[in-house]
């Protein structure tokens, strides 16, 4: 029941993780990429029941924003070289980290500002997917750099130290975008 009610949204979702909901204002478009990631729970589950299940982060773009730093992050050099991570690497980790559910990014009033100047990362590399095997696989969002500020965004991203080991080596691990992160900006 739960499916059919989705269908449409959930068969876009398959040729491109990438959805656009246009539409008059408040009329639910967010509420729907809410509800979408709530149905990939079963009822009465502490998920399905929450009020914003894990699997769903939103952001509400500003008309400001004419970078990606509100969103991958950026280097700073206040007190030494580090990385503040932005709340879509943080999402896509999540994400990474839980393979088996799906997971909702959604960026609320998206047309607030220019996507291609805070998104441009994303757009450019969701371009790169490709099947290998059974998996699907993109180039890096961040690719690796012998850098300070590179090594501390990996530590804040990665729990495991021996994973971590992998991503702060040259043709080691990438922070890609995985397969079951879906952006539905609104």
């Amino acid at each position: 029941k739960t499916y059919n009610k989705y269908r449409q949204f959930i068969t876009s979702i398959k040729s491109k993780p990438f959805l656009l909901l246009a539409g008059i204002s408040g009329t639910g478009k967010s509420r729907i990429v809410r509800e979408l990631a709530r149905a990939c729970w079963n009822k009465g589950t502490k998920e399905y029941n929450a009020q914003k299940p894990s699997n769903f982060e939103m952001v509400q773009v500003k008309p400001n924003w004419h970078d990606s730093s509100e969103l991958i992050g950026y280097v700073s050099r206040i007190n030494g070289e580090h990385y503040v991570v932005g709340q879509f690497l943080k999402f896509l980790m999540k994400a990474k980290n839980n393979p088996t559910i799906p997971h909702f990014f959604c960026l609320d009033e998206m047309n607030l500002a220019p996507v291609e100047q805070y998104f441009a990362e994303y757009l450019s590399i969701i371009e790169s997917r490709k099947l290998i095997g059974k998996e699907i696989e993109t180039d890096p969002i961040i690719c690796y750099e012998p850098t300070e500020a590179y090594g501390d965004l990996i530590r804040q991203l990665v729990e495991n130290p021996e994973e971590r080991k992998l991503y702060q080596m040259e043709n080691g691990l990438a922070l890609c975008i995985p397969q079951n992160l879906i952006v539905v900006g609104t």
